[in-house]
């Protein structure tokens, strides 16, 4: 008699794979960052000695190539694209709305100071040209936002908390976005001109970039749409504000910049399930909301204190190094290049006060003579006269021939006893202390809230 057969073994579930952990996440974020700063180190190493046309065919390779790297990335780990940004989320048109605007945005802001300083007309480019930025603009947002928000942000989030992520994402896009090959032939001023503009200026639109890739629950459509519209906005216009220093045209770039970080910040409200996993936002009933909202008041009340209370120990210091000193001011920025290489324009010099044996040929003083219009930091040439009261003749590093006038010892403002490099660029560009506040005010709205 047969036996009838035993039933078949359930078939087993396919195992899901398991979540990285930190560490690792954190291991494939380095590695793909890694390859993707060889790609963009190759990709200007390839654009050096060819024609220009070529170089931007270079460019637009090497664009696509990190998006490339995306999807060898999200292969190799067994992932979909959709976890790394590629898809739709929400209405498309209320997506591209909202980044028409954030454009819209910056070009006013970047724009208006024309209407101060003038407006210079750009190089017209021809049809080719035209046409070639047009549709390669949209190509290299793609591949930038897919890799640096799309897979390096979105990966850190499983690894570090949200803020450190968004920096440290803003960062990775910031150094790869940089010419490193002609950084050192740019010199120490027009080096440290590039490195404000592009490589300042990128890490704070990867900010604004990832916020508004985790508000928009992690989907790419904003963010791609954004970064193509500024590109767009930036090589496509016929004209430009003019400016009369680079230091003003970086305050309008990140004035600029503050702007839309304001409007996704509080234009674009993310999911509360989103923001009580990501920033620890607490659910509760009124009552707690009220008790949150009274403890977030609180705060800042405690902020403004500290400020008033920063304010008041740099007023107070002010007027106190005069008398430490006895330099009266005990501070000037430098702001020509008379004395160039010693001094750049920016430079902040301290002064102490000198007396006439203290002061010999070579000595770097702060002086005020009719002759000149300003306070003047020169170095002197030659003594004229000597005795209690001398008389010294003066003449900045880069200039050829002395001042054209003499300096009396009573004129002497103080000699020159410490510099700090970029500081005083601050006092010459009052538009510049407008971007510090903007800078300061996004990294205050990234600070982590507290776990409550």
């Amino acid at each position: 008699m047969n036996r009838p057969d035993p039933d078949p073994p359930a078939p087993s579930r396919p195992r899901l794979a398991a979540p990285p952990s930190a560490r690792a996440a954190l291991a494939s974020s380095f590695l793909v960052f890694a390859v993707a700063f060889g790609i963009a180190q190759l990709q200007l190493f390839g654009s050096r000695g060819v024609s220009y046309d070529a170089g931007l065919v270079v460019y637009v390779a090497g664009e696509a190539a990190l998006l490339g790297l995306v999807v060898v990335a999200a292969r190799a780990e067994g992932r979909s694209l959709r976890d790394y940004g590629f898809v739709v989320r929400g209405p498309v048109g209320s997506a591209l709305l909202f980044s028409s605007l954030l454009v819209l945005a910056f070009l006013v802001v970047e724009i208006y100071p024309g209407f101060l300083f003038g407006f210079g007309r750009l190089p017209a480019l021809s049809v080719v040209d035209f046409g070639f930025a047009l549709l390669s603009a949209p190509i290299v947002a793609l591949g930038q936002e897919g890799l640096f928000r799309g897979y390096l942000f979105r990966k850190l989030t499983r690894a570090v908390p949200l803020a450190p992520s968004m920096v440290l994402s803003a960062a990775f896009f910031a150094v790869v976005t940089t010419n490193f090959f002609s950084l050192p032939l740019l010199g120490e001023v027009a080096g440290g001109e590039y490195l404000f503009g592009t490589t300042v200026g990128n890490f704070v639109l990867g900010l604004i970039l990832a916020l508004q890739f985790y508000k928009t629950r992690w989907s790419l459509v904003g963010p791609v749409a954004t970064r193509t519209g500024i590109l767009w906005a930036t090589t496509l216009l016929p004209v430009a504000a003019n400016f009369t220093n680079w230091e003003t045209a970086f305050a309008a770039l990140v004035l600029a910049y503050g702007v839309l970080f304001a409007l996704v910040a509080f234009g674009l409200k993310e999911p509360r399930l989103q923001a009580h996993h990501y920033v620890g936002e607490t659910f509760g009933p009124r009552r707690l909301r009220f008790r949150e909202r009274a403890r977030n008041r609180r705060e800042v009340r405690g902020g403004v204190v500290l400020l008033g209370l920063m304010g008041v120990a740099l007023v107070g210091a002010t007027q106190l190094a005069p008398a430490v000193l006895g330099a009266s001011p005990p501070l000037l920025a430098i702001a020509t290049g008379s004395m160039v290489p010693t001094f750049h324009r920016g430079t902040l010099v301290v002064l102490e006060h000198a007396t006439p044996a203290q002061i010999h040929v070579g000595t770097i003083i702060a002086f005020h003579v009719s002759c000149l219009p300003a306070p003047t930091v020169h170095r002197v040439y030659r003594i004229v006269s000597g005795g209690a009261s001398p008389v010294y003749l003066t003449k900045g590093d880069a200039n050829p021939s002395p001042d054209p006038c003499t300096v009396p010892y009573a004129d002497v403002i103080g000699r020159v006893v410490a510099i700090v490099p970029y500081l005083g660029l601050f006092v010459l560009d009052p538009l510049l202390d407008v971007g510090a506040v903007v800078l300061i005010i996004v990294a205050a709205l990234l600070l982590p809230r507290k776990e409550r």
